[in-house]
């Protein structure tokens, strides 16, 4: 990161200096070509123009000082710019703040309502209705920003906490009807129909104030099928309800609910519903801090708000849906150009625009900016020169320090490549063999904590000792696909046809006696013991003696997809297991590699014409389940944990040929085959996605390693013999050559 940052600011300094120099550079060609013109054209008057005015130089100072100077205006314009900008942000801050107080309290105080609502659901006894003045006052006190809770059981208002406080009296809505009353019947329908919480306002009340009514529709199981029969009388003319007869019952009385979760059906109880002042309501929000001096920005601390409905209520239409505003604000006052934030409660039917302005107005500039522009110019236009100098030093000064962190960087990048390279046959990890005998008695594949617990692997961490049980036991490696995200074969088939493979070798009078699979012998539960028998995977082929891959058709158990010896074929992993028995086993010409798809051993490249040595070869060109899942977890992706793998075996084809050996035609060919398409068999990037899909990037594979790889390569051919790097091979090492 350092390096980094450190380029791009030696970058941006060398670009400044470059145009200066240019512009200096023309600079002083118009001008001295200006003075020369002046020269012939005045004859004898030059003579009166002061002699360090005649000099190019002189004019070229004043030209760059000027330049310096107003080069210095405009940043201090652009800076005053900037401040009042950012004055004007950290107020839309402020504002949104609010607003998501507001719309947060909002919900809050609706929220009283399901509450409530939940509490009547299950109550089988009444107990909400004969405590509501109890049960409302706790939740009055809890939600906040409530002015009271009313129930309407049938629709008709019989409960109201408070009844009567300082603010509201309320006994005139006791026994109002919402379903029989014309003017409110359609929107107590809506609230049953809608079978949730609607709410209307802000609006003025007859009994006075500006308030936010919500109101929710209750279902339970305890209520009966039908309403019952009422009346209701609104200014001298009574409503009543027909519900005494099975025609009337189904057309004004039948509500039915949603089916409880046991299959119950519920019917319509009645409303609860919820009446706050907007006083009340922005109580706990406190805007009046707003105007009370709370906040300071660039020296100002008092801001005027107003608060108003996007689509105000017919009672407020005349003062265009403003329902709070600062006090120092007289009535209609209208805000100019202020900032906005916006309370959306789409649930609820609820839109409010929240105004924010400072009292004294937006400043037409910043507060220091007549200071700066006095006081500064001049001393930028002293040292000017001096500070181009400055300037100069310091580019060079940054310059040889991005050099030299590039420089770092190319030589731990070299060192890596060098390690990756010398380690290839490297046992990072002991290689985890089971005997034959344990291996067709285990019944299903198991992992390799499982089988370490059980005892049933030889861990050998020794060349030597590995050459002998490959030479006098012999070692069968089986590659296979895993047939799901957390086992390798669930329904054991591919077990079966490893089984069926030992059978048809010992036929065949084959000599091993031990085996070799990814899920036992490699650790599957700690990320640097599996990342360490990864880089040890070339040197485990190197130590085999045959090589199989199982390729039943299968299905995986995750993805419900079909398995068969394409997909094994596309697998990066597998595609890996057969390069590194490839590589080994490059100076044989039959080398004893297998594949079994369920119908016997076939030999394995070529067969089918699925195998081949171009594909084993695309390993990065390969599917990676780890892309597939799009790396859960933010996990590292597996194609950059084979990077160094894949430059080793890259580093032993290219030795090979350079060197020359009698037996090296395969090595040649293969060679070639990646020379053609360097960028697919070492791709330069590729693309990283997370599960969540936050994060999709190119992230780098060989685009920064192959370069130095290749100019390694060259000069270990031109070193002489004695200082080459001293790079294994990977081939059929007999104990005696060890």
């Amino acid at each position: 990161m350092g390096s980094i940052e450190s380029s791009v600011h030696a970058g941006s300094f060398q670009h400044t200096l470059s145009v200066g120099s240019a512009d200096s550079s023309q600079i002083r060609e118009s001008v001295s070509l200006k003075t020369r013109t002046l020269r012939l054209a005045k004859g004898e008057k030059q003579q009166r123009i002061p002699a360090w005015l005649r000099y190019s130089r002189t004019w070229a100072v004043v030209a760059t000082v000027l330049t310096i100077v107003i080069a210095s205006v405009w940043r201090f314009v652009l800076d005053d710019e900037e401040e009042r900008q950012f004055f004007r942000d950290s107020v839309q801050e402020i504002a949104d703040r609010y607003a998501q107080d507001i719309k947060r309290q909002g919900v809050t105080s609706l929220s009283s309502l399901q509450a409530l609502a939940a509490m009547i659901k299950f109550d089988d006894s009444n107990f909400t209705v004969h405590n509501f003045d109890g049960i409302a006052g706790s939740l009055i006190k809890a939600y906040k920003g409530i002015s009271n809770l009313q129930l309407a059981p049938f629709g008709t208002v019989r409960y109201i906490h408070p009844l009567v406080d300082a603010k509201m009296d309320n006994r005139a809505a006791l026994g109002y009807a919402q379903l029989l009353d014309p003017a409110r019947r359609e929107g107590a329908l809506n609230t049953i129909r809608s079978k949730g919480i609607q709410a209307v306002g802000p609006l003025t009340l007859l009994q006075g104030g500006i308030a936010v009514i919500g109101r929710c529709s209750i279902f339970t199981r305890f209520a009966p099928k039908f309403l019952p029969t009422e009346s209701f009388t609104k200014a001298g003319v009574t409503y009543h309800s027909n519900c005494s007869t099975p025609e009337t019952q189904l057309l004004n009385c039948y509500f039915p609910g949603p089916l409880e979760s046991d299959g119950v059906p519920t019917h319509f109880w009645g409303f609860a519903t919820i009446l706050t002042l907007t006083s009340d309501l922005l109580g706990p929000v406190d805007l009046q801090r707003l105007e009370e001096g709370a906040y300071r920005i660039v020296g100002t601390s008092q801001f005027n708000y107003q608060l108003s409905a996007e689509i105000p209520h017919a009672s407020l239409a005349g003062v265009d849906g403003v329902f709070a505003q600062s006090s120092v604000a007289g009535p209609g006052w209208i805000p100019e150009d202020p900032v906005m934030a916006y309370v959306d409660l789409p649930d609820f039917g609820i839109k409010w625009v929240l105004k924010v302005k400072p009292v004294d107005g937006w400043p037409k500039m910043s507060e220091g900016f007549w200071f700066h522009l006095c006081v500064f110019l001049p001393l930028t236009g002293l040292l000017g020169v001096g500070l181009g100098v400055c300037i100069i030093s310091d580019i060079r000064r940054k310059a040889l320090q991005v050099e030299k962190l590039e420089e770092y960087k190319k030589d731990v990048i070299s060192s890596n490549i060098i390690t990756s390279v010398s380690n290839i046959d490297l046992l990072q990890f002991p290689m985890c063999l089971m005997s034959v005998d344990h291996f067709m008695n285990l019944r299903r594949l198991i992992s390799h904590e499982t089988a370490r617990d059980l005892n049933k692997l030889c861990f050998v961490d020794d060349s030597k000792r590995l050459a002998h049980l490959r030479d006098e036991e012999g070692i069968l490696f089986f590659s296979h696909q895993w047939a799901g995200f957390f086992h390798p074969d669930e329904e054991n088939i591919q077990y079966n046809s490893m089984l069926a493979t030992c059978d048809e070798l010992k036929q065949k009078k084959a000599r091993f006696q031990w085996t070799w699979v990814d899920c036992f012998s490699i650790p599957q539960a700690t990320v640097v013991q599996q990342q360490s028998a990864i880089n040890s995977l070339l040197a485990y082929a190197s130590h085999c003696s045959i090589f199989v891959a199982v390729a039943p058709a299968c299905k995986h158990s995750d993805l419900l997809s079909e398995l068969d010896v394409h997909t094994y074929s596309s697998r990066a992993w597998c595609r890996l297991e057969q390069l590194g028995y490839l590589m080994a086993s490059v100076h044989e010409h039959t080398p004893s590699a297998y594949l079994n798809t369920g119908q016997g051993l076939t030999p394995l490249w070529g067969a089918e014409g699925v195998v081949t040595e171009a594909t084993s070869l695309d390993v990065m060109g390969g599917n990676f389940t780890c892309c597939a899942r799009h790396h859960p977890d933010g996990k590292k992706c597996d194609k950059q944990k084979i990077v160094g793998v894949m430059l080793g075996i890259f580093w032993q084809l290219l030795q090979i040929r350079r060197d020359c050996p009698p037996d090296a035609t395969r090595s040649i060919e293969l060679l070639r085959l990646i020379e053609g398409k360097l960028g697919r068999y070492f791709p330069s990037t590729t693309m990283y996605s997370t599960d969540e899909g936050n994060q999709n990037e190119n992230i780098d594979l060989f685009a920064s390693v192959l370069p130095i790889f290749l100019e390694l390569f060259k000069q270990d051919s031109d070193a002489s013999v004695d200082d080459k790097l001293m790079v294994p091979r990977l081939s059929r090492v007999t104990e005696d050559d060890l």
